[in-house]
């Protein structure tokens, strides 16, 4: 696999890091604490606080349980008001806080929110048991959209702590797809999209419970379970309206109090999400809640606890963006640390996938830029001792090649300690040659063991080729195969057909294939095509397989083409995730005959 110089000269150049923006400037007029003791939470006023903050002759202060409505909405209780301190309920998710002028409910003072997580399965702590007995907790924190290369160029406060002894970077973790549901899937269910049940609505409960998430298994073997995304609405495993990818039942969940906070509070977009809900940035609220979660389980509890927390609204849409949050999640990080979670848990760091738009893929590198993903794997102490073959195993992979199906692999893994050797471990039926990170993987492992497709995969060097006619002929018949795929699936009803503009880059894999495998003279080609189409000066880059018997594709998936600046702006007449790459939807004014032909063709009338 090439290297990747995160501080090359050419990203120096263009890395404009962004500072953290704060919501509010106010101090805390609530404050919330934990009673071990007593296994409640206290709400308390600051009163300074609200003396200073309040020019009214007299302040009420209140609160509100959040709670699940119908059909997963959110809703808010009666109000509760309260003097000083409050001893909350021990039955409260969340609450919903405010003080506003006595005689005028509509004039706020402040208004804010908790998580609150609650003890509800008390089990015996996992130190009473023998080491080689232990469950280990496992916590994922995921940042969404941040190569190994951003994260070390835009987070290095937090890249450093994650250098420290009992972290391994797995720095040849390689993605299996375009987008972050395509590749949170594998490792969260250990399936493609393709390979997963069908979509459904939240309310078909029959249907959500078919998916196979990966925290199903860890529910079943004894731990709790926890989810928390910073974007209520249109997250990734929670979508509210129409057919998605439902969680099911968990038993703690950030979902109903952040839902409803996007409902009432005031929202403050920045990076193109919801950067502050009210007076705090929305991420903060997973890191609150993340917070409470790790205290109240691996901390106090001391019992086996599973936790899926992920954040899109820093990283996910401006590459840069994650310098502005390194400061805050090291400290999030140092918090998790006080709380003993490094002393008893494993913890794993990673993303879905590198920049997928932006001025990063124009480096020489972006094509390792795209496809290499962070990802981090922390083994507390204890199970470095009790477990050396696994640490060992985990410091060979650093360097190998891996992927999304490995990474669930390895979750299941924890599950079954007592697997060690691969044999011992079921293979995984969406991708038998998948293995356990935990085992160790073959030095010269290839991109189709590890279930990583072609157009995805790190592996080969590619070298430049001239842009003749043989290859604008390929970029052509590419565009070709996307107008008919779009034409197949009907999308030309919204979508206008696109033309090559002009071909910008081809490269050629150095190795041939022949019948699978690699030679200097096979009858199989690879090339690396980057392109702009009309209308739109659209950029795409496919990897193609060239048959050079009979001279035609060999394999072709329309799909798996990367589209490399933005497209949401201009295909929102399509709701179909591929077909937005792709799509330009027609003009509100009158289509001209080409349009209005092409609008109007069915497949049986295009030859081929």
């Amino acid at each position: 696999m090439p290297y990747a110089d995160p501080f090359s000269r050419e990203a120096l150049e263009i890395y404009t890091p962004f500072k953290l923006k704060l919501c509010s400037n106010d101090s805390d007029i609530f404050v919330l604490n934990y009673n071990w003791n007593k296994e409640q939470y206290m709400l308390h006023l600051n009163e300074k606080a609200l003396y200073r903050l309040s020019s009214y002759s007299s302040v009420s202060c209140n609160f509100r349980q959040v709670i699940q409505g119908r059909n997963k909405s959110s809703e808010l209780n009666s109000r509760i008001y309260f003097n000083q301190s409050y001893k909350l309920p021990r039955d409260l998710s969340g609450i919903f806080v405010e003080c506003h002028d006595a005689q005028n409910s509509s004039r706020i003072v402040q208004q804010d929110a908790f998580p609150l997580v609650q003890t509800h399965n008390r089990t015996g702590s996992s130190s009473d048991k023998l080491p080689s007995r232990r469950q280990p907790s496992v916590i994922l924190l995921g940042l969404n959209s941040l190569s190994r290369m951003n994260f070390q160029r835009t987070m290095p406060k937090t890249a450093k702590f994650v250098s420290q002894l009992g972290w391994f970077e797995m720095e040849g973790y390689n993605k299996v797809a375009d987008n972050t549901v395509q590749n949170l899937l594998p490792v969260l269910m250990g399936c493609t999209v393709e390979q997963s049940p069908r979509r459904c609505k939240h309310d078909d409960k029959e249907c959500v419970a078919q998916f196979p998430w990966i925290w199903k298994d860890y529910k079943q073997a004894g731990y709790t379970t926890a989810l928390g995304e910073d974007l209520a609405s249109s997250g990734i495993v929670f979508t509210q309206d129409g057919l998605g990818f439902h969680p099911g039942e968990v038993d703690h969940s950030l979902h109903s109090l952040l839902l409803r906070m996007e409902q009432v509070m005031s929202i403050y977009v920045r990076f193109g999400y919801n950067y502050c809900l009210g007076r705090r940035l929305a991420v903060s609220y997973v890191y609150a809640f993340c917070e409470q979660f790790v205290s109240r389980y691996v901390e106090e509890l001391d019992q086996p606890a599973f936790g899926y927390f992920w954040s899109c609204t820093f990283t996910r849409d401006y590459n840069f963006g994650a310098a502005s949050l390194d400061d805050r999640f090291l400290g999030y990080l140092q918090q998790l640390e006080a709380h003993q979670l490094f002393d008893k848990a494993i913890v794993i760091l990673f993303s879905d996938h590198g920049a997928r738009f932006g001025e990063l893929l124009d480096l020489s590198d972006s094509f390792l830029e795209e496809r290499l993903p962070m990802l981090h794997i922390y083994l507390p102490p204890w199970f470095r001792t009790t477990y050396p073959k696994y640490a060992q195993a985990l410091y060979l992979n650093r360097n190998r090649l891996s992927s999304n199906f490995d990474l669930h692999n390895t979750l299941r893994h924890i599950l079954q300690l007592n697997a060690t050797t691969e044999a011992d471990l079921p293979p995984l039926a969406t991708c038998p040659s998948s293995q356990s990170l935990l085992h160790p993987l073959p030095r010269d492992r290839s991109c189709e063991d590890a279930c990583v497709g072609e157009h995805w995969c790190t592996c080969k060097e590619f070298i430049v080729q001239g842009l003749n006619t043989e290859m604008y002929h390929l970029a052509k018949t590419v565009i070709y195969h996307i107008n008919r795929w779009m034409l197949v699936h009907q999308f030309n009803t919204f979508c206008q057909r696109i033309r090559l503009l002009d071909l910008d880059s081809a490269e050629k894999k150095l190795l041939f294939e022949d019948n699978g495998k690699e030679t200097m003279h096979g009858g199989i080609a690879i090339y690396r095509l980057r392109f702009r189409t009309l209308p739109g000066s659209a950029k795409f880059q496919a990897t193609v397989r060239l048959n050079r018997d009979l001279k035609k594709f060999d394999n072709f998936y329309v799909p798996e083409i990367s589209r490399l600046n933005a497209y949401h702006n201009h295909s929102l007449c399509v709701d179909d995730v591929n077909a937005k790459k792709f799509c330009f939807c027609y003009p509100s004014t009158k289509l001209d005959t080409f349009m209005g032909d092409w609008k109007k063709l069915k497949l049986t009338t295009l030859p081929g």
